[in-house]
């Protein structure tokens, strides 16, 4: 049997062991809380149209990313906006590449809302006329971007982000009130 001043020594040493460990898991669960990516909601808020010459048709659209949380900012590195002609999931149909109007790094602080806007060029009576469904259709837009979130002075990891937005329509109700038309914004992405 051990003498009395060895089991005391043991059962502080367990004690101390077992305190340590407690504690430097409630550092870890904080610091997961802490920084966690900040929840960012993204919506079509605006939808347009005009037409270019050689019948062609340039469909712009604003973004709104919603930045809620009172303590990260956001970063993206990268943003690319598609829109289709099919808003069936999973995605179908044909997709074009907009052109996105805002300079990459873009930043946004806690608690704010960024526009975005971009544009997409159909080029041609032909391929505008199929792509909309005669502007009659309505279409999916599709966000892919990379960002990082930042607490304090902590940046976390690069996060993929992709959300789809539908059904978008970029023209006005045709006469008489059947298909198509302007779908009321803003329309929320999932």
């Amino acid at each position: 049997m051990a003498p009395p001043a060895a089991l005391q020594n043991a059962k502080r040493y367990t004690l101390a062991a077992l305190a340590a460990t407690l504690a430097v898991a409630a550092v870890v669960t904080v610091a997961s809380v802490v920084l966690r990516p900040a929840r960012v909601t993204f919506s079509v808020a605006r939808t347009g149209f005009r037409r270019t010459p050689g019948g062609g048709l340039r469909l712009n659209l604003t973004l709104a990313a919603d930045n809620r949380s009172r303590h990260a900012a956001v970063a993206y590195r990268s943003m690319f906006v598609d829109v289709g002609n099919s808003t069936a999931a999973p995605p179908q149909g044909s997709w074009v590449r907009a052109t996105v109007a805002a300079p990459m790094p873009l930043r946004q602080p806690g608690r704010s809302v960024v526009a975005v806007a971009a544009t997409v060029d159909l080029v041609g009576a032909a391929l505008a006329a199929a792509f909309t469904g005669n502007m009659t259709a309505s279409l999916a837009v599709m966000l892919t971007a990379q960002a990082r979130f930042r607490v304090g002075v902590a940046w976390t990891r690069l996060y993929d982000i992709k959300v789809s937005c539908g059904p978008v329509s970029f023209f006005p109700a045709p006469p008489g009130g059947g298909g198509g038309g302007a779908a009321t914004l803003p329309v929320y992405c999932v």
